[in-house]
C-alpha cells in the first residue's frame, strides 16, 4: 500500500469522525503531512468520485460510504486493543487489517476471553486482546508472535513462566504478563500452534 493511499484513507476516516467538511488545515495538523501531500491526496479522492474540494473537502455519497467502513474499522480496532494507546494502535492497523480480520475481531469482542493463566498445558486459543498500555511491551510481544488473533498453544506451565509454542516458536512468558494477555479457547484437534 503507498503512502498516497494510507494518506487517503486517514482523510476518509478523519471526516467522519468530525462528521463535517474538514479544511486542509485540519488534515494536515491529523495527519502530520503537508499541504502539497494532503492537496495529492485531495486530487485522488476527487478523481476517484470520493471527495469535493471548495474551501473545505467533503465527501461524495461513495467517498461517505468508505469513511464509514474506515471509522467503524478503527472504532473495532480500538475497542479490540482497548487501553490508553488503542487509538493510536489503531491508525497502525487500520490500513493493512482486510475485512475478515474486523469480522473475527467483532467476534471475539462478544465471546469469552480468558487470562492465559487460566490455561492448563496442553490448551490451544488465540490471542485475541492485551491488558497493557505500553506500546513497547505490546511491540515485543507482537514481535515474538503473539499478536492479537495468533493461535497458539500452552506446552508447560511453571512456577513463574508459561511456555507458549505460537508460529513455530516456542515462547516464554513471565506470569504477570501472561495475566494480561487475553485469548479465547479453541476445540479444533487438528491445531498445535504450528503454521505451514
Amino acid at each position: 500500500m503507498n503512502w498516497l493511499r494510507l494518506l487517503i484513507d486517514d482523510i476518509l476516516r478523519f471526516t467522519r469522525e468530525k462528521n463535517r467538511p474538514v479544511s486542509i488545515k485540519e488534515i494536515m495538523e491529523e495527519t502530520d503531512s503537508s499541504k502539497i501531500e494532503v492537496m495529492d491526496a485531495i486530487k485522488e479522492m476527487e478523481k476517484e468520485g470520493l471527495a469535493k474540494y471548495k474551501e473545505k473537502v467533503s465527501l461524495t455519497k461513495k467517498g461517505e460510504e468508505m469513511a464509514n467502513e474506515m471509522y467503524e474499522r478503527h472504532v473495532t480496532i480500538e475497542k479490540f486493543f482497548g487501553g490508553k494507546e488503542a487509538h493510536e494502535i489503531a491508525h497502525s492497523l487500520e490500513h493493512f487489517l482486510g475485512k475478515k480480520d474486523i469480522e473475527l475481531m467483532k467476534d471475539t469482542l462478544t465471546r469469552k476471553k480468558e487470562s492465559l493463566e487460566e490455561f492448563g498445558e496442553g490448551e490451544k486459543g488465540i490471542i485475541v486482546a492485551f491488558a497493557i498500555n505500553d506500546p513497547k511491551i505490546i511491540s515485543r510481544l507482537i514481535g515474538a508472535g503473539l499478536a492479537p488473533m495468533t493461535p497458539f498453544m500452552l506446552e508447560k506451565r511453571r512456577s513463574n513462566e508459561m511456555i507458549i509454542l505460537a508460529h513455530n516458536k516456542v515462547i516464554a512468558l513471565d506470569k504477570s504478563l501472561a495475566k494480561k494477555i487475553y485469548a479465547m479457547r479453541v476445540e479444533n484437534e487438528g491445531f498445535t500452534g504450528r503454521t505451514a
